[in-house]
């Protein structure tokens, strides 16, 4: 990857302090960040506080946030609601080991009125502990062992949900050092916006296919949204055969009230929540219908539940207070206004495409945003593979000198607290730097 040296030395020139704190940390900590998704140029900013949607830098650099905290903070840094929520559960319980009244109750009702799958939830922390949740109750209501996944899709950082083709790795690279070969016997890869080649594959497998797992949008892999047709297609072959279909909307829940199952009209029969439901703090759930979700159920099953599960902090009280707070002003009026700002920004970066008569253009659904530079539009993994990434991470270096924090992928996030003025900046700052670095 080679990066602009003019805007380089501007980069290093105005994030000095932050260098220095961030190698200080990488004598502790690998990667001199304590956790989170990575991705980010020669070195990270390191942040010094945050509010609304701007955040600012050790070197004292302010920045509209367009990654909001990995993806989760859609109401923007320090929200006044999420914050009062959290200081008053504070002083009731915090974590309590036991069922209390009433946060567990509110947040897993706020969770099926909006959700069209859900009938029941569970909560967790993170994404791949509600994947894995997921998958094993696949496994258990099926009596088969093998998961589909789709080829560039991302679900979490276990085992069975890390092998297989993805963006974040060479083509030819499918199990990761340190993942048990063996993990790969029980995946099976489909193509993504293939609804032939994913269908033929499905039916070839399904003896031994308790699940098929799917993205409503491939997020990580460059917010590819998926296909209507595509995605039915795997609910009505699963369906058929007798395969649990589980939509991972642990990014996706942000594109609509509903998530993508709700954009899509799409109803999958689990569905694995996270990030955005926190409002900060870490929440999952696993939800769907409840002939499976019983399978967690002790008075279903003579008083045994057929199968365990333990999440120490799934369910705790502050986190779930900042949820409830989180998802009662994530209103369709919020979505809708969030969506019509990222159409904007989608529809003004393909027409610098079209002005300019470059390969420029953008993806994702909802608050979700992905630029590529590709001749032949991103739709999946093959797609993805041909995009210009260094012209896209250059852009992001511009970008981030001028203001704009993102993770250097190519890929944006709105939250509710950013309004028509910071997107008209953005997208004057984004044609600047396409001039900037001479590609138009």
């Amino acid at each position: 990857m080679k990066f602009n040296e003019a805007q380089l030395e501007k980069y290093r020139a105005r994030t000095v302090r932050s260098k220095e704190l961030w190698q200080r940390t990488k004598a502790y900590i690998p990667t001199g960040h304590a956790g989170g998704m990575g991705a980010f140029g020669e070195h990270p900013i390191v942040v010094d506080h945050a509010k609304g949607c701007w955040l600012w830098d050790v070197d004292g650099n302010r920045y509209l946030d367009l990654r909001l905290g990995d993806w989760v903070l859609i109401h923007g840094h320090s929200d006044d609601d999420i914050r009062g929520a959290v200081y008053e559960q504070m002083g009731k319980a915090v974590q309590v080991g036991a069922p209390e009244w009433d946060m567990g109750y509110r947040m897993a009702q706020l969770l099926i009125e909006r959700m069209p799958s859900l009938e029941k939830v569970r909560f967790f922390v993170s994404g791949t502990d509600a994947n894995l949740c997921a998958i094993r109750l696949a496994r258990g209501f099926t009596g088969r062992s093998k998961i589909a996944r789709s080829v560039g899709g991302y679900h979490g950082t276990s085992d069975t949900l890390l092998v297989g083709r993805s963006v974040l790795r060479a083509p030819d690279d499918e199990v990761p050092l340190g993942v048990q070969s063996q993990a790969a016997d029980d995946v099976v890869q489909i193509p993504y916006n293939d609804a032939d080649g994913a269908e033929a594959i499905i039916r070839s497998n399904a003896a031994e296919l308790a699940a098929v797992i799917i993205e409503p949008v491939m997020t990580a892999a460059g917010m590819v949204e998926g296909q209507a047709g595509y995605l039915q297609r795997l609910r009505d072959v699963t369906t058929e055969l007798g395969i649990v279909l589980i939509f991972d909307e642990v990014v996706t829940f942000s594109v609509a009230y509903g998530g993508g199952q709700a954009h899509f009209g799409i109803t999958p029969d689990l569905t694995t929540m996270g990030k955005v439901i926190g409002g900060g703090l870490p929440v999952s759930a696993v939800g769907g219908r409840t002939d499976i979700m019983d399978l967690l159920e002790p008075d279903a099953h003579g008083g045994v539940a057929p199968i365990s599960v333990m999440a120490t902090f799934g369910g705790n009280s502050a986190s779930l207070a900042a949820g409830i707070a989180c998802l009662e002003k994530l209103t369709p009026e919020a979505h809708e206004r969030m969506n019509r700002l990222a159409d904007r920004i989608r529809a003004t970066i393909d027409g610098f495409g079209q002005k300019y008569g470059v390969p420029l253009h953008a993806t994702g659904l909802g608050n979700l945003i992905g630029v590529h530079w590709a001749e032949q539009r991103v739709v999946d993994d093959p797609t993805l593979r041909n995009d210009d990434r260094e012209k896209i991470q250059n852009i992001n270096l511009v970008l981030d000198n001028e203001g704009y924090y993102q993770t250097f992928t190519g890929l944006f996030l709105l939250s509710t607290v950013i309004g028509e003025q910071e997107v008209d900046a953005f997208l004057g700052a984004f044609e600047r730097a396409l001039h900037t670095l001479g590609y138009v």
